[in-house]
């Protein structure tokens, strides 16, 4: 059994400049093949409204990015039943001894997870990361021809050779529509929520696995 982990942030610069806003934990059943949600919790900070309003992003756009670009707002954060220090807690008792993973483990544990105040680098084992092995698959297929989608296929390929870094990851919702073809989570307009992702980023690990 794999814990799958995803986080929303206020921003990619990690701690302690950006803070955790949300959380959402699968498991992933090797042997029965079931993925199970396991945690989902918004974090109260009674002081995101003035973050908020001082926020500056990297390309220089104001405001917390994931207000912008999912139905969380603000007032989800102000009214969250549960504070930070709990849900650290909380997440804490679920992930330890476990063997844990996420899309993007440099950003989810590296920025945030195994820093202050959550600390659980000696608390799990690490699996290796499913966006490296989902870029690869999906990579193999596109090179091939063998993605059913020809425009999806056609735009990452093309992405690849604009990109401007040496390896172009593969976005999960890309990965999951190459690898889970058959969409079995119905997944429709992503919302972007921790909990979403965690569950299509278990998907995508089963059909690596499979």
């Amino acid at each position: 059994m794999v814990l799958i982990i995803d986080t929303e942030t206020t921003g990619l610069r990690g701690i302690p400049e950006d803070r955790v806003l949300e959380i959402g934990i699968t498991e992933y059943d090797g042997d029965s093949g079931n993925i199970s949600p396991v945690y989902s919790e918004i974090i109260r900070y009674d002081d995101i409204v003035e973050f908020d309003s001082k926020y500056v992003n990297p390309d220089g756009s104001r405001r917390i990015w994931i207000y912008r670009n999912s139905d969380m707002r603000v007032e989800d954060t102000l009214n969250a039943a549960k504070d930070l220090d709990t849900v650290v807690r909380e997440v804490r008792e679920i992930v330890s001894g476990k063997e844990v993973t996420s899309y993007n483990v440099g950003f989810d544990f590296g920025k945030f997870l195994y820093q202050e105040p959550w600390n659980i680098r000696n608390m799990v084992t690490r699996k290796i990361d499913i966006m490296k092995l989902a870029t690869t698959k999906v990579y193999e297929l596109a090179d091939s021809d063998s993605i059913e989608d020809k425009g999806l296929q056609e735009r990452l390929l093309r992405e690849r050779e604009d990109s401007p870094y040496p390896e172009k990851w593969v976005r999960s919702q890309d990965a999951y529509r190459v690898l889970c073809p058959d969409n079995p989570m119905r997944l429709g307009n992503q919302t972007h929520r921790a909990l979403d992702d965690a569950i299509m980023e278990g998907w995508i690990l089963k059909a690596l696995t499979e």
